[in-house]
């Protein structure tokens, strides 16, 4: 976990600065000395009995003042380490959030983008309003129909070329991206020495990164399947079944960015927390209404949200 590596490396800090002792005063008084072999491996008693470490040697062949020396020196470094690992003890614990209210953050960051797409799924169907989404599908509409009026068959071809490259580069994008965040979690989850409910909350974690990519990749590969049937479709389709194609094609492409973009919720929940979850939800859900609402200035004026 996060506080045993800050915990190991303060340690390693310690160790490195043993022969100076004033950067860790500010911890604890020299006077409170007590033994801890789980901390150091070096024992104040064994220093006192003259049984030297492993790896190190007891000053016995000098005077005894240097003896003396040596001993209250690991004495004041054994006291230091544990007044510095009890202070960084105690701000993880003020930092850590209570499971009661990390539920309620994750619960909350759900609520928030949940609750965004249903009301705009409900704007979308029940007022005369359109989001920019309604506007790309309708000109991929008008797209498909003049392209059947004027036989601008080459135009469509080379079009369609272009998009079914950017939504094919987009997909193996995400999965490529899962791919390295998924082995790396299933390492964490398989070698680290982590409690029950600490490899629980890491499989939840990996479970949601990994639906949200595989469903906007999954998205991305139905907007190129359609757009490769569309591309038959042209010259023999006498009908609207190719505008209704290209519309669906357009409704793919918007679900893939979109998974896309929840996708970030749950890694910053991954990376930092429940916190930085419900402020990823927050900053994600700000994002959304500013892509989301009207177009201006390419020819729709009236309606929008």
């Amino acid at each position: 976990s996060l506080r045993a590596t800050f915990r190991w490396i303060v340690t390693i800090i310690l160790f490195a600065t043993r022969n100076d002792f004033r950067c860790v005063e500010a911890f604890a008084p020299a006077s409170s000395i007590t033994s801890s072999a789980s901390l150091s491996g070096v024992g104040v008693d064994t220093a006192r009995n003259g049984i030297a470490p492993a790896g190190r040697r007891m000053p016995f062949d000098g005077p005894p003042s240097s003896i003396f020396n040596s001993r209250l020196q690991d004495s004041r470094l054994q006291t230091n380490l544990q007044a510095a690992t009890k202070s960084v003890e105690a701000v993880s614990s003020i930092a850590a959030v209570p499971r009661k209210m990390q539920l309620i953050l994750v619960i909350s960051s759900v609520f928030i983008i949940a609750s965004y797409h249903i009301s705009l799924i409900i704007k979308e169907k029940q007022s005369k309003e359109k989001t920019w989404r309604q506007y790309q599908a309708d000109t991929r509409e008008d797209w498909a129909r003049h392209v059947q009026e004027t036989e601008g068959w080459l135009y469509a071809v080379q079009t369609l070329r272009n998009a079914i490259t950017a939504q094919t580069f987009l997909a193996t994008t995400v999965l490529s991206l899962l791919t390295l965040i998924t082995g790396r979690m299933w390492d964490i989850i398989r070698t680290q020495s982590t409690s029950g409910a600490e490899r629980k909350l890491l499989t939840t974690q990996l479970v949601s990164v990994a639906v949200t990519m595989l469903f906007s990749a999954y998205q991305f590969l139905q907007g190129v399947r359609l757009m490769t049937h569309a591309g038959f479709m042209f010259p023999v389709s006498k009908g609207t079944k190719t505008d209704a194609i290209m519309r669906r094609t357009q409704n793919c492409q918007w679900l893939g960015l979109r998974w896309l973009y929840i996708s970030l919720a749950p890694i910053a929940w991954t990376i930092g927390g429940s916190r930085a979850f419900f402020v990823a939800s927050c900053c994600l859900l700000q994002f959304f209404k500013s892509i989301d609402r009207k177009p201006e200035g390419v020819g729709y004026e009236d309606g929008g949200i």
